[in-house]
């Protein structure tokens, strides 16, 4: 019986070993930056961009947040929700569709997308696009101009034009609304008076870039960058072994989640040793019942 005193000290060593082989507290960088379905089977988002459910803690750049419908993921851009059409993350770009234009060979802009100076730090709108503009319902406009006959309303007329070849004239004194709205380089081709309604149908891209600061340093030394309490604020960095608050790096080497190696030993030695005297504390008890058992009566 004395052999079972060795037991707490066997359970001990083995709570020694699972503590430096993995503390649970600490994410790895899979766990804390889960890939997640968003709007049907087969789109995955990943990491910059995150869940919009995750409000006080998350992994992913500021203002990347998506929200999740079942057929639609949305993210929120200069005081409008765009949906997407499509991530990708070699590129680092974002298609986006116009929000509330209604599809249609001649659609009506309702009032400005999102403008090349409008757009968050972290995004990029110059590249691969460009902007449109819209005049509708003008009384009055310089002759011989073509204008978009499938929204024409009686001697009102509307017109587009390319970003940087709007003729010279008056257009907000004698048209109802000016309107612009942003397109991709390969959705403008031929005839713009004949193609803007498909151009808009393509919807536009955004570049997205790495943040600067803490998020640049982490994602450097291989980490994630995550924050806490809303979109900015208490930044952490997210590595292979823990959370840091900077970086993975570590007094000028990369931190790892392997122990250092004489606490594996350490925790080899444990295992044998407790695994020796379980294995002596089996056989005693098995040689006294086989003894017990042949005693005279």
């Amino acid at each position: 019986m004395a052999s079972l005193s060795h037991l707490p000290s066997i359970l001990f060593l083995v709570f020694l070993y699972t503590s430096i082989n993995g503390d649970s507290s600490d994410q790895s960088p899979i766990t804390a930056c889960p890939s997640f379905d968003c709007g049907g089977v087969g789109i995955t988002i990943s990491y910059p961009f995150w869940h919009q459910s995750q409000q006080f803690e998350h992994c992913g750049y500021p203002g990347f947040n998506i929200s999740c419908s079942d057929q639609n993921r949305m993210i929120y851009l200069s005081n409008d929700l765009y949906p997407i059409t499509n991530i990708n993350y070699s590129n680092k770009s974002l298609t986006l569709a116009h929000t509330r234009i209604r599809p249609a060979d001649c659609p009506k802009v309702p009032h400005d997308t999102i403008t090349l100076d409008s757009t968050p730090s972290l995004f990029n709108s110059t590249l691969g696009n460009k902007m449109l503009h819209f005049f509708y319902n003008c009384t009055l406009y310089p002759p011989s101009l073509p204008h978009i006959a499938c929204l024409q309303y009686g001697t009102k007329q509307s017109y587009v034009f390319m970003e940087g070849a709007t003729p010279e004239f008056d257009w907000h004194r004698y048209c109802e609304s000016a309107v612009s709205a942003l397109v991709s380089d390969e959705a403008v081709y031929g005839d713009l008076v004949q193609g803007f309604g498909q151009a808009l149908q393509g919807g536009f891209k955004l570049i997205w870039k790495q943040p600067n600061g803490a998020c640049q340093s982490c994602e450097a030394s291989g980490g994630f960058c995550g924050y806490n309490n809303g979109l900015h604020r208490n930044f952490f960095c997210i590595c292979a072994n823990k959370r840091h608050s900077t970086n993975c790096y570590g007094q000028g080497a990369l931190t790892t989640v392997r122990p250092e190696p004489h606490y594996i030993y350490v925790a080899i030695g444990a295992l044998i040793f407790g695994g020796s005297v379980i294995a002596a504390t089996v056989f005693y008890f098995t040689q006294k019942s086989k003894v017990d058992s042949y005693k005279p009566v």
